[in-house]
């Protein structure tokens, strides 16, 4: 079985454009993304997926590996699966897990990676993602935390916006966005339109729940801390300041 990592890096975007070249003490956020994901021991091959030339250069320049799928793609998901078609062309090979990292989030734990390309090879598991613990009301209340609920497997039931369960945080926890896919279901994934459950709630990973697959949900202990503005930079030069 062979691992795949792509982390989708755009350009444009409303509250940090140019965000993927921002420097973070001295070294980009898509290389920083790049370095800690090509730290897996599980995936074979890393790249990023991009729609810029800006970006491509500066990918190859630092020594990686960048695509840029061709066409109008409405989700991330949809740009991944876009991005496997041509890296499983140029290489001549076949990919059978996907990871999808996201390229604003420098701090990412590499170990959470290769548990969800783990998990990926177990029999039943279509999509495999991340979930921490809601530490306050403040977030279990909040419709920027996505909350998930799973089953005694460990597999989603319902993810949403809202306060899920009625009734209190306790059997909730707060959704990570890093997904893993099936080769296959990652396709037929991305082939599919959006569902009614993910229109309404903003929420691409119901429209895998909405048409029967199965999400294991792997916990982690703490949200990754990711740059969605320009002020977060200094927050994640804090962290690494810390590593150091």
């Amino acid at each position: 079985m062979s691992g795949l990592i792509v982390i989708p890096a755009r350009w444009a975007s409303t509250r940090f454009p140019g965000k993927p070249l921002a420097m973070i003490a001295g070294v980009s956020l898509i290389q920083r993304v790049y370095e800690r994901a090509a730290g897996s021991r599980r995936a074979a091959a890393v790249y990023v997926a991009t729609d810029d030339d800006r970006i491509f250069r500066h990918v190859v320049d630092f020594g990686g590996r960048a695509v840029r799928p061709h066409g109008d793609f409405q989700s991330g998901t949809d740009r991944i699966a876009a991005a496997l078609a041509v890296i499983e062309k140029s290489e001549g090979r076949a990919y059978d897990r996907v990871v999808n990292v996201q390229g604003d989030e420098p701090l990412i734990d590499v170990r959470s990676v290769d548990a969800v390309l783990d998990v990926l090879a177990e029999a039943g598991v279509d999509m495999a993602t991340l979930a921490c613990p809601i530490d306050t009301d403040e977030e279990y209340l909040s419709r920027d935390v996505v909350k998930v609920v799973r089953d005694n497997r460990g597999d989603a039931l319902y993810f949403s916006r809202a306060a899920i369960p009625y009734g209190g945080r306790g059997q909730a926890l707060r959704h990570v966005g890093l997904y893993g896919y099936q080769a296959r279901v990652l396709r037929t994934f991305a082939s599919m339109p959006p569902s009614p459950l993910e229109r309404a709630e903003s929420l691409e990973q119901l429209r895998a729940l909405q048409n029967g697959f199965k999400i294991r949900v792997l916990l982690t202990n703490k949200p990754h801390l990711g740059v969605d503005r320009p002020e977060d930079v200094a927050r994640v030069e804090t962290e690494l300041a810390k590593d150091a």
